[in-house]
């Protein structure tokens, strides 16, 4: 879902510890050390990190190049590939009558069967196309608020350790009564948020004893 383009869903964050001064360019190294790398099945079925929000195979990413206005805007991949179940057990069953031919015995061991459906498992991954997700993430470098498109919890997880790691600064959730509260301090009326009471609006609510 694109930041710049139609009407967006996403999650605000402010950070917790604002960098001082121009720090783009001390950032370019974690830029890079957190870009987004090809999934390897020998290791995950999952891969995710930052690409360029306007071309999602540019991981060569440059900070001055992702400044749009007042905001730092990047491109988050998550790629996944599976196997379909049906598919491994009918390869893993002709690997198996293969091997069985080939070393003239009867059946293999727990052992070899293990390893043979793992070497199945990585072939068949091997050709797989990754299914490809792409999340953006506006960071207003002048009030210090991050919007990311991601919507589901641990996804937000994930974005917010991966910002901590590149940025080396946590992410502080925007709730409805933190962003009230922060309006609050602002316009000096916290005595009147912290003593509001909850409104109804149906009018059902004042009578739980009443039903449809």
């Amino acid at each position: 879902m694109s930041l710049t383009a139609g009407t967006i869903t996403c999650r605000g964050y402010r950070i917790a510890a604002p960098p001082a001064g121009n720090f783009l360019a001390s950032i370019q190294g974690d830029l890079r050390r957190h870009a987004f790398q090809p999934v390897r099945p020998d290791r995950s079925v999952r891969s995710i990190g930052w690409v360029n929000p306007r071309n999602i195979l540019d991981t060569n990413l440059k900070a001055e190049h992702l400044v749009f206005a007042d905001f730092l805007v990047l491109g988050l991949r998550v790629d996944k590939v599976t196997v379909n179940a049906r598919m491994l057990k009918a390869h893993f069953n002709q690997a198996v009558q293969q091997v069985l031919r080939e070393r003239s015995k009867k059946q293999l061991s727990r052992e070899e069967r293990t390893a043979l459906l793992e070497k199945t498992r990585l072939e068949l991954m091997a050709r797989q196309t990754p299914s490809t997700s792409l999340y953006e993430m506006a960071w207003n470098l002048t009030t210090h608020r991050v919007y990311f498109t991601g919507t589901s919890d641990a996804l937000n997880a994930e974005f917010s350790d991966l910002f901590q790691e590149t940025f080396h600064s946590g992410l502080i959730p925007l709730y409805p009564f933190l962003r009230a509260e922060a309006k609050a301090r602002k316009e000096g009326s916290m005595d009147a948020l912290t003593q509001a009471q909850p409104s109804r609006f149906s009018p059902l609510a004042s009578h739980p004893e009443t039903k449809e």
